[in-house]
């Protein structure tokens, strides 16, 4: 069985928390994140293995599942740049697929902030595996007016970290 073995820092994100039924997010696999200093390229780095349940017919990484790690960078990450707390439903997305990515491989997505309005977020990311971009997208998110649904920080599963 294929260990995820996440790089130093990264750290589990639980979907769950506490919740009783799961949610699609709990579903698609162990993802991870890694906090760095702001203004950074490392800011926010959302990171996972590629298991076998995770690639298509061909043996490469399924695009579905790029889509939706792409996604959650889109919301999460550039939401975290932006400095907002809020649930970011996604309004658009465009994908293109540049290379593949392998069972094994650790796939780490981050993203660029292009504007931020009062009413949407507009980010671009990217999936990469090593210095290889894997995926490019384009993400629209609607910041919602008023509190909205606050997700705070993202509940991490610390027990998992190395010692310093």
């Amino acid at each position: 069985m294929l260990e995820d073995n996440p790089p130093p820092d990264f750290l589990k994100i639980d979907f769950a928390r506490g919740r009783p039924e799961p949610t699609f997010n709990t579903h698609i696999g162990n993802l991870y994140v890694k906090r760095g200093e702001k203004g950074t390229r490392d800011e926010f780095v959302m990171g996972f293995r590629v298991h076998p349940h995770m690639c298509n017919p061909a043996g490469g990484l399924h695009g579905g599942m790029m889509m939706t790690v792409a996604d959650l960078v889109g919301g999460m990450g550039a939401g975290t740049l932006a400095g907002l707390r809020k649930f970011l439903p996604t309004v658009n997305m465009t994908f293109d697929f540049v290379a593949p990515a392998r069972a094994g491989d650790w796939v780490e997505g981050r993203a660029e902030l292009v504007r931020v309005t009062r009413s949407l977020l507009f980010s671009h990311i990217y999936l990469t595996v090593g210095e290889e971009k894997i995926l490019r997208a384009s993400s629209i998110c609607k910041i919602p007016s008023g509190d909205g649904l606050s997700y705070g920080k993202a509940k991490l599963v610390r027990e998992e970290a190395k010692p310093a």
